[in-house]
């Protein structure tokens, strides 16, 4: 007896619904060579394809089903989602702008566009196309955590928090959006609200990814680090392919433990098509795997293939750079003045700099061990009003001093000082203390050779650091921010004060020392025991902090050298003279 079209319909779906996406596209195609003029087998091959892992080989698919149904919306979505997940991003935006108005509901393709800026890293954009489908479709629950993403990478963890309770109030029922408020909230300093609504999303779907994914982060931040690594490895249970659930966990397990995890990373980084976005992880992961092995050269082949595929999605704009760094030069000229509206207030901003990896969580820790002293982590907002200064080429202290205190969490009783760790706010210098006359800068300079190997071992989702995927690039900005604390030194002189990395890690107790002294804090003994310090930390360095003070990657760079070359080649010896 014949299979009929609905049955064969009904036997794919029957796959898909399962999760069995590689049995849904293979019965898919046998269907398609039965019934070769109806449209719906290939789209779902191409939807199998897609939810198997593999967007960019579903796209085939999709353009043979429109051309048998060139008008059908959802076969047309389906393509443009193919091609935006594939990051074919300007294929995808042609085909949404020739779409659009042709549609009396935009909304999901408007909701396309605002998918492909947040895979871009393109936040301001995300936003304002996330708004768009709000505007044509307030009721679009997707739209508003696409957007609250978007404002979690801009650092406005309030309105990211406000529109993910948007969206779990319109979708009650996705755990998504609980997900995602946990770092907004976590970073607004809510750390129980944020475990509360990831636990809330583990609840309603134990085996969600991104609310396991997150659940792991939230522990590793917590210091809770046997909690954290069962939560990653259920979270492998789940999805073996998940890139950044192996890149994280091999951070934080011991090389022992990883040796066991490695024939899983193995079987992940064969499965997982070779560009698709988990390899960037899966690489990165194995690199880590075997540099925690002494196995150096294969790493550095692991971890040039994750930096290599990353690039190219992370472009850096050194023209751009260097105007901002010509810009603020020009607006905190040598001899700039103090202005009389400056703030004042208490608590008092510690800000530590200096470039990224260079030992600023270290440094954080031991300031925030004091009992008077909190730790805020990498605050977002300096860069923000800054840049809005920088727009207008107007720069009101008072007005940033109270923006940028109106944004800080609530801080506990007693609090006299906290701690902004931000490394790029090396480049805000002149802003901070010209708004903040009571700010202390601490800046901690490392051996940009050390910085250079552990930025290109480590994954930055920051748009800023989009230089660390290409040791070039990496060199160009190094270059860059030896010119602006050269600049800053000139400017500020002793109100900065400039730690060595080495200095630290060799006598903390007497390098804290002279950290509280300068920030008028009288020293306290937990200062040289940073390693205990219970505060959360939310930075590539969560692991090492948690380890103790070591002198383990003191000149660390020399076991890759041949690979760092490229990047030690272009540091400029003017700026580097002490570099041997």
């Amino acid at each position: 007896m014949a299979v009929t079209l609905q049955q064969n319909i009904q036997k794919v779906m029957g796959y898909m619904n399962s999760g069995q996406f590689s049995a849904a596209a293979k019965a898919a195609k046998a269907a398609m060579r039965k019934f070769p003029a109806e449209a719906n087998f290939a789209n779902m091959v191409g939807m199998a394809t897609a939810q198997g892992g593999n967007p960019r080989d579903a796209i085939s698919y999709f353009s043979k089903a429109l051309k048998m149904r060139p008008s059908d919306q959802d076969m047309q979505n389906n393509l443009i989602q193919a091609l935006v997940m594939s990051d074919q991003h300007p294929k995808a935006n042609e085909l949404i702008d020739k779409l659009v108005p042709k549609r009396s509901d935009p909304s999901p393709l408007l909701q396309l566009r605002a998918i492909s800026f947040v895979r871009r890293g393109m936040p301001h954009e995300a936003i304002q196309a996330s708004s768009d489908v709000i505007k044509a479709n307030p009721k679009m629950a997707l739209a508003y955590t696409l957007r609250g993403i978007s404002y979690t990478d801009l650092g406005q963890d309030a309105d990211a928090v406000a529109d993910f309770e948007t969206a779990h109030k319109l979708a009650p029922n996705d755990p998504d959006p609980l997900a995602n408020m946990g770092l907004p909230l976590s970073r607004m300093g809510r750390h129980d609200d944020a475990m509360l609504a990831v636990e809330k999303a583990l609840a309603m779907r134990p085996n969600h990814a991104n609310a396991l994914h997150r659940y792991a982060v939230q522990l590793t931040e917590s210091g809770r680090m046997p909690e954290a690594i069962a939560a990653y490895h259920r979270l492998l249970q789940v999805d073996p392919l998940h890139g950044e659930g192996f890149s994280e966990l091999v951070k934080t397990q011991s090389a022992e433990e990883n040796l066991k995890l490695m024939p899983a990373l193995k079987s992940a980084l064969a499965k997982v098509p070779k560009k698709a976005p988990a390899q960037v992880f899966l690489n990165l992961a194995m690199g880590n795997l075997l540099f925690q092995q002494k196995e150096h050269d294969k790493a550095a082949a692991y971890l040039k293939t994750s930096n290599k595929l990353e690039a190219p999605r992370r472009p850096y704009d050194l023209e751009a750079a260097i105007a901002e760094y010509e810009h603020i030069k020009a607006l905190f000229p040598v001899g700039s003045d103090q202005p009389e509206n400056s703030s004042h207030l208490d608590p008092r901003p510690i800000f530590v700099i200096g470039q990224p990896r260079s030992g600023t969580t270290l440094s954080e820790m031991i300031l925030s061990a004091h009992a008077s002293v909190e730790s805020l982590g990498e605050l977002p907002f300096v860069g923000r009003l800054a840049s809005a200064a920088l727009d207008t080429n107007t720069f009101d202290p008072a007005g940033f001093a109270t923006e940028f205190r109106e944004a800080l969490p609530e801080l506990p009783q007693g609090t006299t000082a906290f701690v902004d760790k931000m490394p790029a706010n090396y480049r805000y210098v002149g802003f901070l203390l010209q708004a903040f006359p009571n700010a202390k800068i601490i800046h901690i300079d490392r051996d940009p050779r050390d910085v250079a190997l552990s930025m290109w071992r480590v994954n930055f989702p920051s748009g800023w650091m989009n230089f660390s995927y290409d040791l070039k690039a990496m060199a160009e900005n190094a270059n860059l921010y030896r010119r602006y604390m050269a600049h800053w030194s000139e400017v500020y002189g002793d109100r900065i004060l400039t730690m060595a990395y080495q200095d630290i890690v060799n006598d903390v107790e007497a390098a804290s020392r002279k950290m509280a002294a300068f920030c008028d804090l009288e020293w306290q003994a937990d200062m040289a025991s940073p390693e205990r310090n219970t505060a959360t930390v939310r930075t590539a360095s969560v692991v090492q902090v948690r380890e103790g003070v070591h002198k383990k990657s003191l000149g660390g760079w020399r076991v890759m050298e041949h690979t760092l070359q490229p990047f030690i080649d272009g540091l400029d010896p003017a700026l580097w003279p002490d570099l041997k």
